[in-house]
C-alpha cells in the first residue's frame, strides 16, 4: 500500500523538520512548504493527500493558502496554530478544515485526528469524483438524445435506427456514442449561429 503523502507548511524551519522527522516515522511521505504561496505550488504539482498548514504564514495566511488550494487543487487542510481560540477555530472551520492542531505538536497523541483527516479527504475526493462522472454521464445522455432527435428529423427514421448511427459512427471512429452525439450536436449548433447571423446581415438596412 502507497504512503500518504502528507505537505507540511510552516514558516518555521525547526517546527517544520522536527514535525517531519516525526510523521516520518509513521510511516508518513512528508514534503515541506516555508510558505503560503509555496504551499499552494506545491499542493497543486503535487497533489498530496492532506496539507498540514500553519495558521500564520509570512505572505499569505494559512487560511488563505487553504481556500487556493481547496479551489484549485481539491486538497484538504489541517491546521496549525499555537492558539486555540474561538476566533482562530472559526476560520478554519470557513476555510473547510478537517482539523485543528495546537502547537507544540505531540505527533504520537495527534496521529488519530491525523489518520481521521486523511480518510476524510479520501472520501471527499471520491465524492467529488462520482459527482464529476455522474454530471458528465448525465450531460453525455442529454447530447445523445438531441443528436437522436436531429437525425430522426433529418433522415426521417425511428429513434432506434437514429441511435444505431451513432453507435455505427462510434465504433467507426473508436469514440464513445457520447462524444460523436456532442460533435453531431455542436456541428449542428455551430450551422444553425451561422445562418442565423448571415440572416441577420442579410436582413439588416443601413441606416
Amino acid at each position: 500500500m502507497a504512503k500518504a503523502q502528507i505537505l507540511l507548511a510552516d514558516d518555521d524551519r525547526v517546527i517544520r523538520v522536527t514535525l517531519a522527522k516525526s510523521l516520518r516515522q509513521y510511516d508518513f511521505d512528508v514534503l515541506g512548504a516555508s510558505s503560503g504561496n509555496e504551499a499552494v505550488e506545491m499542493g497543486c504539482e503535487m497533489k498530496p493527500d492532506l496539507v498540514i498548514m500553519d495558521f500564520q504564514m509570512p505572505d499569505i495566511t494559512g487560511v488563505e493558502a487553504a481556500l487556493l488550494l481547496r479551489e484549485k487543487a481539491d486538497v484538504s487542510c489541517i491546521f496549525l496554530s499555537a492558539y486555540s481560540d474561538e476566533e482562530f477555530v472559526a476560520k478554519a472551520a470557513e476555510a473547510g478544515a478537517l482539523g485543528y492542531l495546537v502547537k507544540p505538536i505531540d505527533v504520537q497523541q495527534v496521529l488519530p485526528s491525523i489518520e481521521s483527516a486523511l480518510q476524510r479527504a479520501a472520501e471527499i475526493r471520491e465524492l467529488k469524483q462520482t459527482e464529476s462522472q455522474l454530471s458528465t454521464a448525465l450531460q453525455q445522455g442529454r447530447e445523445t438524445s438531441i443528436a437522436i432527435g436531429i437525425l430522426m428529423a433529418r433522415y426521417n427514421i425511428s429513434s432506434e435506427q437514429a441511435f444505431e448511427m451513432l453507435r455505427s459512427e462510434s465504433r467507426n471512429q473508436r469514440k464513445k456514442v457520447g462524444l460523436i452525439a456532442a460533435e453531431l450536436v455542436k456541428s449542428v449548433d455551430n450551422v444553425n449561429r451561422f445562418t442565423g447571423d448571415m440572416f441577420d446581415r442579410t436582413n439588416t438596412k443601413p441606416n
